[in-house]
């Protein structure tokens, strides 16, 4: 495919007709500043293939402020020995006609579209603008500004074609019906295996889902029917061990060796009472001893404590004369601390009169001080409480209701909804009239150059000429025109009744109140502050400080006046120190007279408790007392020891005999006649529910049932290994095929390689491209490791994507396929020594392909042999402002 000549008018920056003439087979540079129109260019060529001609989304091809502009772009290419010019128009007017041949074939709308998409290899959106989804070829070999680094996502879009291209070269002519198989192949193994985790699905899955509940049913009928055969075994077990244990009653020999053991424990009974007797008789021997003992050791104890309440009564004499020397010095120090105490006394009075007056004069000076405080909040307070009703004054003048307010922000807002729907429903009539010259639309005159807005039908009346009536074509605008001016008229009366001209001076209002009760607030907390319980509470509390000042001055005119005096804290210090001293006397003195009169008493206590004590333990009849208690308590010991032998002997006897082991048997014999009579009423109810049992599992038919089972098991068995060996089958096949549709892949790319391996070598030696399956570049093979092209810095992905750009052309070309290399300001990232190598890969090409480079660079490509053309339209040439 060659590009011959491309002329655009009324297209973004070019307002004029603008031609791009004398292209050359090969290599084509088009080199302009910034801004000069090499983007439009590159721009006019794909909106002339790929978008539709009669789409509304592409209003930014129009010159920008350009009313009524009719973007247009005519194209001349020759391909296949055929001379093709496509003229195609957007917006006002659309048009697309497609001429072969001068003539010869014709095609316009979308037939001319079809045929466009049918000859390059790409696709048209069913509405809407172009995607890059769409662009086929033409999108990857056709790199528009900034996105020479993105491959991938073009050469996936276009990846139908370039399959279809390998298919023709390599001779793979059977790969469509190939993949069809293996596509089909596929699905039919999907419908019976999961595609990640290859389990059973779908009727495969129904299938052994009901194989398992019909294995598991029959499982339960067979673990039923073994059950109930278990069970006529244990009936007639059970019948026998019932019948044999009637028939020989073992609990009734248990329960008469149970009586024989009772009755030689009721024996032994009777003798441990015997020995229980002759306990209780040594309990109280040894009673009767205690007691004995006790007496005897009493009258001993009773001679000594005569013997030590002597020794205390004398030692109670021996100490008074101390306790009366001490009562005597206490009394003299009791004598010099009152006389001390006096002196302290006196001394305080004299420093307290002195402090009272003092502490008249400071609380005279401080309701000083308070009275000038509550002067100085009762002004403040009265001016606060002024301007609070001086702003409760203007709050109420500029009062308004929040929900009419907000009623009012949202009348607004739906009046500018309502609004721009008017607009983008109305009519726009654009006029542009000569000097002098005027029209009327519905009365108003219109001159010059201007815009109206028709949202209702209205009538043009043109002078000379007749009228014009315009109806708007908008099926909602009636309602819309309805609704705004409902909203306006509910506006206006909500203004009205809050009293404002607009929304601005309700929201001006609203704001001024809220500021207004702001300063309310702080205004009544400095208010709070300064009077919090009230002006009237300041007056009083300002009277009654007077009052006390008042009685203050008649206090200090009522204390006399005295001579200097000791500090009151040293005084009271010195008093304190003085009633310590004095006290303690006091107490010395009280425990000096306390001990002598607690001696004295107890002297006379112990010598006379001693003389009495004494009389008592002489009296007649005390010592033959004492002399029988010590003959009784020989004799109480030796029956003692005698009790004791007998008692042993008995016991001895007692044990003898283990009543505890009969009374173990007793109970064994007992439990286990229990236990048998228990046992034979279990057997009796458990033969009586399984015959039962197995009466109703008979009625039931659970070897029918079982059979039954077994059948349906089978059955579900054999279609579930149906189903397995289908999918097994599919396995194996899905399997082969894709080993088949892999080499087929590996043909297929084979030429695609090789092109990519001889300009990439161009670039990098030794390098190889691994592309994937999908026909895509993967990452670079360079050294000992692959360099996965996300990898790769921005300016080399930008390199790699022009030189794969470069092969797939190649490939197109060999293929039939037409082919044009467009590349908009590619390379800029590339450093020199890059850029001479790419040089050399775009030369290279340019001996097979035609290639538009637009750059504004056009110094950095001198050298390419091929002479550098100026963008249609740039006031100087291009060689001149190289020069």
């Amino acid at each position: 495919m060659k590009l011959r000549r491309l002329s655009l008018a009324e297209f973004r920056k070019f307002r004029d007709t603008v031609e791009l003439d004398g292209l050359a087979d090969g290599l084509n540079v088009i080199a302009g500043p910034n801004e000069a129109g090499k983007s439009t260019l590159a721009a006019a060529i794909r909106a002339a293939f790929l978008e539709r001609y009669k789409t509304t989304k592409v209003a930014d091809l129009a010159p920008w402020g350009m009313h009524g502009a009719r973007p247009t772009v005519e194209v001349e290419f020759d391909h296949g020995g055929r001379r093709y010019l496509l003229r195609k128009s957007f917006l006002s007017r659309a048009r697309c006609e497609l001429s072969i041949d001068g003539g010869a074939e014709r095609h316009e709308g979308e037939a001319a579209e079809n045929a466009l998409a049918a000859l390059l290899g790409f696709e048209f959106p069913a509405k809407g603008q172009s995607r890059p989804e769409h662009g086929g070829i033409p999108g990857l070999l056709w790199i528009q500004q900034g996105d020479g680094h993105n491959l991938l996502e073009p050469a996936a879009h276009a990846q139908v074609h370039v399959r279809d291209a390998l298919t023709r070269l390599t001779g793979e002519l059977t790969s469509a019906e190939g993949d069809d198989l293996y596509e089909r192949v596929e699905a039919e193994r999907a419908m019976l295996r999961d595609a990640r985790s290859g389990r059973p699905k779908g009727a495969y899955k129904e299938a052994e889902e009901a194989c398992a509940r019909a294995l598991q049913a029959a499982a339960e009928l067979a673990a039923a029917k073994r059950a109930l055969d278990a069970d006529v075994d244990r009936l007639a077990s059970l019948r026998r061990d019932y019948e044999k244990a009637e028939r020989e009653q073992p609990w009734r020999e248990l329960e008469q060796r149970a009586a024989q053991a009772r009755a030689r424990l009721a024996e032994i009974e009777r003798e441990r009472e015997i020995v229980a007797g002759l306990a209780r008789e040594l309990a109280q021997a040894d009673d009767t001893l205690g007691l004995l003992r006790e007496q005897v050791e009493r009258d001993r104890r009773d001679a000594e404590a005569l013997r030590e309440l002597q020794a205390q009564a004398e030692q109670a004499a021996a100490a008074l004369a101390p306790a009366r020397e001490a009562l005597e010095r206490a009394r003299l120090q009791h004598q010099q601390g009152a006389e001390r105490l006096a002196q302290a006394q006196a001394q305080v009075a004299a420093a307290q009169l002195a402090a009272q007056r003092r502490d008249c004069d400071e609380q005279i000076v401080r309701l000083d001080q308070e009275l000038q405080r509550w002067d100085a909040a009762i002004a403040e307070a009265g001016r606060l409480a002024a301007h609070i009703q001086e702003l409760q004054a203007a709050a109420a003048g500029l009062s308004i209701d929040a929900a009419s307010l907000r009623k009012l922000r949202g009348l607004e807002q739906r009046i500018g909804e309502l609004q721009a729907q008017q607009r983008a429903g109305a009519t726009r009539l654009y006029h542009h009239l000569q000097d002098g010259r005027v029209i009327r639309l519905d009365g108003a005159p219109l001159a010059g150059e201007g815009e109206v807005l028709v949202s209702d039908a209205a009538e043009l009346h043109i002078d000379g000429v007749g009228m014009l009536r315009i109806e708007p074509g908008g099926r909602d605008l009636p309602a819309v025109l309805a609704g705004l001016q409902a909203a306006r008229a509910e506006r206006d009366a909500l203004l009205a009744s809050l009293g404002v001209a607009g929304l601005a001076e309700a929201e001006a209002r609203a704001a001024s109140h809220e500021q207004i009760r702001r300063d309310l607030d702080m205004a009544r907390q400095s208010l709070g502050i300064h009077a919090p319980d009230g002006v009237q509470a300041l007056h009083a509390v300002q009277a009654q400080a007077r009052a006390r000042r008042e009685q203050l001055h008649a206090q200090r005119a009522a204390l006399p006046e005295a001579a200097a005096a000791m500090d009151l804290a040293q005084a009271q210090q010195a008093l304190r120190a003085a009633s310590v001293e004095a006290e303690h006397a006091a107490q010395a003195l009280a425990a000096a007279r306390t001990t002598l009169d607690t001696q004295q008493g107890r002297a006379q206590s112990l010598q006379a408790h001693w003389a009495a004590r004494q009389n008592e333990f002489l009296a007649a009849g005390r010592s033959a007392q004492r002399e029988q208690r010590d003959a009784r308590l020989a004799e109480a010991g030796a029956r003692r020891a005698a009790l004791a032998q007998r008692c042993e002997a008995a016991q001895l006897a007692l044990r003898a005999h283990q009543p505890e082991l009969i009374e173990q048997d007793a109970q064994r014999f007992e439990q286990s006649a229990v236990l048998a009579r228990d046992a034979q009423h279990r057997r009796h109810a458990e033969l009586l529910q399984l015959q039962g049992k197995l009466e109703q599992a008979q009625a039931q038919g659970l070897g029918e049932r079982l059979l039954v089972a077994e059948a349906d098991a089978q059955r579900l068995a054999r279609r579930r290994d149906e189903f397995a060996a289908r999918a097994q089958a599919l396995d194996l096949l899905w399997q082969l095929l894709g080993e088949r549709r892999n080499a087929a892949t590996q043909r297929l790319l084979d030429p695609l390689a090789r092109r990519l391996q001889h300009y990439a070598a161009l670039l990098f030696a030794g390098a190889q491209w691994r592309l994937d399956d999908a026909l895509l570049p993967a990452a670079l093979a360079r050294g000992a490791g692959d360099d996965p092209l996300e990898a790769l810095s921005f300016g080399t992905r930008e390199q790699l994507g022009v030189l794969a750009r470069l092969a797939y052309a190649d490939l197109l070309q060999q293929a039939g396929r037409p082919t044009l290399l467009m590349l908009d300001d590619a390379l800029v990232h590339a450093d020199q020594a890059r850029r001479e190598l790419m040089k050399r890969a775009l030369y290279d090409a340019a001996s097979r392909h035609q290639v538009l480079l637009f750059t504004c660079h056009g110094e950095a490509w001198q050298d390419m042999g091929v002479p550098v053309q100026e963008v249609p339209g740039t006031p100087r040439a291009i060689d001149a402002g190289l020069s």
